[in-house]
């Protein structure tokens, strides 16, 4: 670095020996600051910038106070807003990152091009060199791995160039050569270090090469370019060696935002109007597009943000994309909530629509089966009518029959009891079932009864009575009772059958359990008596329940259907309730209340009875 400095000291001596300064300038002036960024090599500097500015002072230094300025290319924004050029020369890829920056305004008037090549933006590229008698270095594939040697790993027109060569070979290239040396200050380094063997390839300039074997810097033929491309077969003539396919933009002249409108306007006339020099000139025509796609590919330059992965740095990089993302995402996140919502919402009504659907059906079914019943209870009705209309005949035959047996065997029954035991309850079933086939017939004639003041613990003994001598005597019926009478004004036949078709039931139903037991009671509740029936039967589901409290038809083969709801409409004859409750453990009790009707003893009421040996209660007043 000291070298470079004593050395820039040198020229710009010479430079203000061969251009003295005037003893007084124009006080009136105006200041225009040319300035350069540090990456560009000497000679660009004083093959390049140097004339040009000597140029812009000898035709506009009469109007113009020129100043220049060398900008480090480390912190060149920040020199930049502290200087505030006017002008600024860069390479292509740094005032590409200058025009990036809104505030900077930067727009390039004029770039060098080399008077070797027809395209202002194919003007510069690399070319790979090393020894003309390596024979073992002849392609680009034969350099991976050797030592390499450059002037400068920041600029484009050498060293990135030369990597983008190798990627587009399909290389990496940061991991092809086994070693890198950088000059720093001149290309000449670079080829003095591949003659003396300390690097095997060195990287130059476009049409550098030539220019130092033109000098006598290089002595032609001790160094061979590398894989060179064929010229031919570029559309645009290019008249240097080169290893590179691509060709880039060199040095930019740009203006800044503080560059008045009519310093411009000269400078760009200036510049067109300057001859070639050093092999160069300043034209127009800016095509960048190579270089874009360079920066990109090795993420250099404006670019060099991609080499960092950090989450933050990629939340930087893809915001945008990130943020379509987000809204994609959130998009389809508030469709898919919408489209659930919908079709819980349809859910519901089709739910809900099926749900009355179902309960439309059920109650037709309900309604089909009342209907039904209804028919067939009219049909039931009439056909009991019939019958009992054509058993009265019969019944009154055989009420005659006993009467004339009683009176043919007088003399016999008081000698044989078991003979006046057999007319006596011959007699006796003939009348009841007579008084039943009266009952039967008032019932299908929808007659109420007459009712009359019965005890109706009689009637509960009676019910008992009947099904032991209906049914198997093995099932026992335990009657429990602490009243010894219990007075109601009732049909005493009806609702003995009332009481008897709960313990047929109850019975029936007990005998699945596999050991039945039932069993009947009797005792006041208020103003009214209770009538329990219960039994041990299977634990019954809920729709097995239903069926029951809403008889309409029979459960069992052999039934009508009629059972209970003839119960429930003797019940309702007598303002008694009826109403089932299933037992925890398995089983039904029935429970009927019917009013109580007032004696005039009261205290007959109060009597208790005892049970018998039966199982029964028998009242101590009869």
């Amino acid at each position: 670095m000291l070298f470079r400095k004593l050395w820039l000291s040198l020229c710009a001596g010479a430079l203000l020996a061969a251009h003295p300064l005037q003893a007084e300038e124009p006080t009136q002036l105006r200041e225009v600051r040319v300035a350069y960024i540090g990456i560009l090599p000497s000679e660009t500097t004083e093959h390049a910038v140097y004339p040009t500015f000597d140029f812009l002072k000898s035709q506009l230094g009469h109007k113009y106070r020129f100043k220049l300025f060398d900008i480090s290319n480390h912190d060149f924004l920040e020199e930049i807003n502290v200087l505030k050029p006017h002008l600024l020369f860069a390479p292509s890829e740094i005032y590409l990152q200058l025009a990036a920056i809104p505030q900077l305004n930067a727009h390039d008037i004029a770039a060098l091009k080399s008077v070797f090549s027809s395209k202002t933006s194919a003007s510069v590229g690399s070319v790979f060199i090393t020894r003309a008698d390596r024979n073992d270095i002849n392609s680009i594939a034969d350099m991976k791995g050797k030592r390499v040697a450059a002037a400068n790993n920041e600029n484009l027109s050498e060293w990135w160039a030369a990597l983008g060569e190798l990627k587009e070979r399909g290389y990496t290239p940061n991991r092809f050569f086994g070693g890198e040396r950088f000059t720093r200050e001149r290309h000449l380094g670079a080829v003095e270090e591949v003659l003396a063997g300390s690097s095997d390839v060195g990287i130059l300039p476009t049409c550098l090469l030539e220019a130092y074997e033109g000098v006598g810097f290089v002595a032609p033929g001790s160094l061979k370019v590398i894989d060179p491309y064929d010229n031919a077969k570029d559309e645009s003539p290019f008249y240097c060696r080169r290893s590179t396919r691509a060709l880039y933009p060199g040095i930019v002249i740009s203006s800044l935002a503080n560059a008045p409108d009519d310093i411009v306007k000269d400078v760009v006339r200036t510049l067109f109007t300057m001859p070639p020099f050093q092999g160069n000139e300043w034209a127009a025509g800016y095509d960048y597009t190579e270089v874009l796609r360079l920066m990109r590919d090795l993420k250099f330059g404006m670019y060099e943000n991609l080499r960092d992965y950090s989450l933050g740095a990629l939340l930087q990089r893809y915001k945008t994309e990130l943020l379509i993302l987000l809204i994609i995402l959130l998009f389809l996140i508030c469709n898919e909530l919408r489209v659930h919502h919908l079709v819980n919402k349809r859910t519901a009504e089709l739910k809900g629509a099926l749900e009355a659907k179902n309960a439309a059906e059920q109650e037709a079914v309900l309604g089909r089966k009342r209907l039904s019943h209804i028919e067939r209870s009219g049909v039931i009705s009439q056909m009991s009518n019939i019958i009992a209309h054509e058993l009265k005949q019969p019944l009154g035959a055989l009420l005659n029959y006993a009467a004339v047996l009683k009176l043919r065997l007088n003399d016999r029954m008081t000698e044989d009891p078991l003979t006046k035991t057999v007319v006596e309850n011959m007699d006796a079933e003939t009348r009841r079932i007579s008084h039943i086939v009266d009952s039967v017939r008032k019932f299908a004639k929808k007659e109420q009864p007459a009712h009359i003041e019965y005890d109706l613990v009689r009637i509960v003994e009676k019910a008992i009575r009947t099904f032991h001598q209906q049914e198997e005597a093995k099932t026992a019926v335990p009657f429990r009772t602490d009243v010894a009478t219990a007075p109601v004004l009732v049909d005493p036949l009806s609702l003995e059958l009332l009481i008897l078709n709960l313990i047929r039931n109850a019975a029936a139903a007990s005998k699945e359990s596999g050991r039945p037991k039932l069993g009947v009671s009797l005792e006041p509740a208020g103003k009214r008596w209770k009538v329990t029936v219960w039994n041990n039967g299977l634990v019954l589901s809920d729709e097995q329940f239903t069926r029951l409290e809403h008889a309409a038809e029979s459960t069992k083969p052999e039934g009508l259907g009629l059972g209970l709801s003839i119960v429930r409409e003797i019940a309702d004859m007598h303002s008694a309730s009826l109403h089932f409750e299933r037992l925890a453990k398995g089983g039904v009790r029935a429970e009927l209340m019917i009013d109580r009707l007032a004696t005039k003893d009261p205290e007959k009421n109060s009597q208790l009875s005892r049970p018998n040996s039966r199982g029964l209660k028998k009242p101590l007043v009869d």
